[in-house]
């Protein structure tokens, strides 16, 4: 509680952040007893945050993370304040950014608006100065509005020391990803491609460097994007 959010203004920098934090501590609290956090605050179906979250995202209804707490209904309430906003963090932290810029913005922000009361753009542009990048196109897709996200995998196809793949960002949010090929010996190999691959196209083709002939290929294959649509993700190498 040293930094004074505004929870009646804004839930999500009280509750969203509580919850973020909770879903760590969880996972290193007596070694883990109560691991991994799945509750009514997070994931409350008990499986993978990634998926549970879609079903708020293309929800019409849904409002979005900046929308007042006295403007949310109460079947959003924990979607919204809550959810969304902890697992956003983890996306910013684990997906985006990594653990040690993201571990240093964070705390730079704690630092810098302890005994003070932050609003949402100030939280913004600290993470931005800490990490050192532009993340208005994250804000604006996961905080402001309720962006979809659907890669897919169009083309597999083998080149001259790889597998040549293209991938469609079908929809307007924007992330970075992780690329797997499978190759025939059992092995695998990964290729992460930062979110500025979307600045100017929807449809990037790119070759991943292997060791050997490659099987198949999947876009994300920890599962640890809210694709809404994971059918797409895998291809059969030609």
């Amino acid at each position: 509680m040293i930094v004074g959010s505004n929870e009646r203004r804004y839930a999500w920098m009280d509750e969203g952040f509580n919850t973020f934090i909770d879903v760590y501590a969880s996972d290193a609290f007596n070694k883990g007893e109560y691991a991994p956090k799945r509750d009514g605050e997070y994931s409350p179906g008990g499986g993978n945050p990634a998926d549970e979250i879609v079903a708020t995202i293309i929800d019409p209804q849904a409002p979005t993370i900046m929308t007042a707490p006295d403007a949310v209904p109460e079947k959003y309430r924990h979607p919204i304040t809550y959810f969304k906003p902890a697992f956003g963090m983890i996306l910013l932290r684990e997906q985006i950014l990594g653990k040690d810029r993201f571990d240093y913005a964070f705390r730079n922000y704690i630092h810098k608006w302890a005994f003070k009361h932050p609003q949402p753009e100030d939280f913004f542009r600290s993470m931005e100065n800490g990490a050192g990048e532009d993340l208005s196109w994250y804000w604006k897709g996961w905080f402001y509005n309720n962006y979809s996200l659907d890669l897919v995998l169009i083309s597999a196809k083998s080149v001259d020391g790889g597998v040549q793949v293209t991938v469609v960002n079908k929809e307007p949010m924007a992330m970075p990803f992780t690329v797997e090929a499978k190759l025939k010996n059992g092995s695998k190999e990964r290729m992460y491609l930062p979110v500025e691959t979307w600045l100017q196209n929807k449809a990037t083709t790119f070759t991943i460097q292997t060791t050997g002939p490659a099987e198949s290929v999947t876009i994300d294959p920890d599962n640890a994007l809210p694709d809404v649509n994971r059918k797409n993700n895998t291809l059969k190498v030609k």
